[in-house]
């Protein structure tokens, strides 16, 4: 089975998990056909490896095309379906994938709901009368007529060239003159500034909600690590020019606020968000009174002094930020105390015992 799966994928379905019995069923079909169909419920048993994640990819890079297969239309805006075909529309666009897109839909999901992007290609209704269409727009490059066609003879003759050469200037001269004016779409990728000398305890990047604003248009998409998000049909007015972007992201943010965008992918810089260098609170007695002028050690690293009224904080800079500190509370004739502290927790107050200095 392993010697199978190392030859090139010829079709990789996209699907939710609650699509799955659909896709298996499509997938059953396609393998009969005798193309090699990459199916994660399917395949990733197969492969037995643990780096699920990672094959998944091999598959998406490799995959000559591909299948989205959904009952519902929220199903493609699912963080990893939609990752996964605009990845493949992404690479089509940019001319490293030759192949089909297709999106395999139920009766009752009307084509005008979808994606525009997975609209402007093939869609096929889920219906068993439909595989062999599905089967030839996924079929194998050698000629064979289950999936394709018999070539069909140039006509011979002395117009053809004068013809085609027509035809090709025509099309150069209506690009030029259109090409400018046409939607266009942006792909980001989000990663942590290389340039950060962060504690290697600060959290990764796990992903978020990254929104772009164009004009009076809010649009906003799921990121997630090293992985490719795109902004479909934006309008051509906006190509070079500025425009405001922001992450919702835990501990993390985008490093500007603007960017200008292009055709090309845009790669935008992250960094932590301040919501992990705050450390504050109180130290009280058991009364419940503040108590002044005590050494307040975090991580042994830094120390500072509790004011008349007990109380204390700093901000820490970015190479001492992690997911959780240590304070150690000293004072005179009183016992010390340590404690665990954990960022974005608030206030914490720190109960001191006084020690019994009167010997009796």
């Amino acid at each position: 089975m392993m010697e199978e799966r190392s030859q090139i994928t010829d079709v990789f379905i996209s699907f939710k998990s609650a699509d799955k019995e659909l896709a298996e069923e499509l997938y059953h079909f396609l393998e009969a056909k005798g193309l090699s169909v990459f199916l994660s419920t399917e395949t990733l048993p197969q492969l037995g490896s643990s780096d699920y994640r990672k094959a998944i990819d091999k598959a998406l890079d490799e995959c000559k095309h591909m299948i989205v297969v959904c009952s519902k239309v929220e199903y493609l805006h699912s963080s990893w379906v939609e990752a996964e075909w605009g990845f493949y529309i992404g690479e089509k666009r940019a001319g490293r994938k030759m192949g089909n897109i297709l999106t395999v839909v139920t009766n009752d999901i009307e084509i005008k709901d979808l994606p525009a992007s997975l609209r402007y290609y093939q869609v096929i209704f889920f219906d068993k009368d439909n595989f062999d269409q599905i089967a030839a727009y996924v079929g194998k490059n050698f000629e064979d007529p289950v999936y394709k066609p018999a070539p069909k003879n140039f006509l011979k003759s002395k117009w053809v060239m004068p013809v085609l050469l027509f035809l090709l200037l025509s099309g150069i001269f209506w690009y030029y003159l259109k090409e400018k004016n046409q939607p266009f779409d942006i792909t980001f990728f989000a990663v942590p500034d290389p340039q950060l000398n962060l504690n290697p305890d600060y959290p990764q990047f796990e992903g978020g909600r990254l929104t772009i604003y164009t004009g009076n248009k809010e649009d906003s998409r799921n990121i997630l690590p090293n992985q490719p998000v795109s902004f479909q049909q934006v309008p051509s007015s906006f190509l070079h020019k500025k425009v405001a972007v922001r992450l919702d992201a835990r501990r993390w943010k985008l490093s500007v606020d603007s960017i200008v965008i292009s055709k090309s992918p845009v790669q935008l810089s992250l960094i932590p968000n301040g919501s992990m260098g705050t450390v504050f609170g109180n130290i009280k007695d058991f009364i419940g009174n503040g108590i002044a002028a005590c050494a307040v050690a975090i991580d042994t690293d830094t120390t500072i002094q509790t004011n008349d009224a007990g109380y204390f904080k700093i901000e820490l800079p970015l190479q001492m930020q992690k997911r959780q500190y240590i304070l150690s509370v000293t004072k005179d004739k009183y016992q010390p105390q340590r404690v665990d502290y954990f960022p974005g927790s608030g206030n914490i107050d720190i109960l001191l015992k006084k020690v019994n200095s009167i010997r009796k």
